[in-house]
């Protein structure tokens, strides 16, 4: 039996205390929170321990398994604090802020063999894993991805790294994996359809974005805080004769949800191929998002087209 402790309980910490509990390999023993009023009210809830300070934690040594559902901006703090103490880690989108410490980062997480997977749970989402199973066999030649929330909470999109790292991320990694390759280049339009509030605070709102893939397909991306019916992202890849829609693969009742409801399974899977492989998942593909996410942002403050290297 894995005993695990989740760190920030906010909505998706929260997921992952009710998915340790469903995994049969591992158990709930800790949760923690900056808020110590939260960390008291959910160990309460989920029957385990939490502590006011971090370190009390982190010296119980029969805490295998930590994962990371804290604001982007502290997640290199608890990385860098697990990894010294030779922890297993699952750590929520995207690694750390700053793309400069990310590959030293990822080479001593390598060094140490620490078993280490980032959270790109969307792979695991039933809609997906459907369009990349038909288009296994067939020559693709675009893939069009539309990302809106509802939810506008600029401070939240600030803290969790801006648009492109708290958004885009994900659907950068998607069309990665269902590319089966990788970026040459990446120019993105997002001054001129953000707010002022975001611009003001140095983020977008709104962004399209185009990548070319080094085997010649293109995607195309639309990222959006502003959306009146509710949570709506979809993907469509097309080709010759063909094109593939992941709306007719969503529950129609939950379509507009919040993205941790419609997306609700594919967070357990995630979490739980992490746990059946026992080995690190999905480090480089979360480190090559995030360049891209970083290549994309520059290219918006810019306006100009950005080569990629990896």
């Amino acid at each position: 039996m894995i005993n695990a402790c989740v760190i920030g309980l906010s909505t998706i910490g929260l997921l992952h205390c009710r998915n340790l509990i469903k995994i049969k390999k591992t158990r709930l023993t800790h949760v923690f929170d900056y808020n110590s009023k939260l960390g008291n009210k959910i160990s309460k809830k989920f029957k385990c321990k939490t502590s006011n300070n971090f370190k009390n934690i982190l010296k119980d040594k029969s805490i295998k398994l930590f994962i990371i559902a804290s604001p982007t901006n502290t997640h290199e703090y608890y990385v860098k604090k697990l990894i010294s103490h030779n922890k297993m880690i699952y750590c929520e989108k995207p690694i750390l802020m700053n793309l400069n410490k990310l590959k030293p980062l990822v080479r001593k997480i390598k060094s140490q063999r620490i078993k280490f997977c980032v959270g790109l749970n969307r792979r695991f989402a039933k809609p997906y894993i459907k369009i990349k199973k038909q288009i296994q066999k067939r020559k693709i030649s675009t893939i069009r991805i539309i990302s809106r929330s509802a939810n506008h909470n600029m401070k939240q999109s600030i803290r969790n790294g801006g648009l492109f790292m708290d958004k885009g991320i994900h659907f950068f990694d998607l069309a990665c994996w269902l590319s089966s390759s990788k970026p040459k280049k990446i120019i993105s339009i997002a001054k001129p359809l953000s707010s002022i509030e975001y611009l003001k605070n140095n983020d977008f709102s709104d962004a399209f974005v185009v990548i070319k893939f080094n085997n010649n397909i293109v995607a195309e991306f639309m990222y959006s805080r502003a959306n009146k019916p509710g949570n709506h992202e979809s993907i469509e890849v097309l080709g010759k004769n063909f094109s593939i829609n992941s709306d007719k693969y969503f529950n129609k009742k939950t379509y507009f949800s919040n993205f941790n409801i419609k997306l609700k399974d594919s967070y357990y899977k995630c979490l739980k191929n992490f746990i059946d492989t026992n080995r690190e998942n999905f480090l480089l593909e979360g480190s090559n998002a995030q360049i891209i996410c970083d290549a994309a942002l520059k290219s918006a403050k810019t306006g100009k087209e950005i080569k990629l290297n990896f």
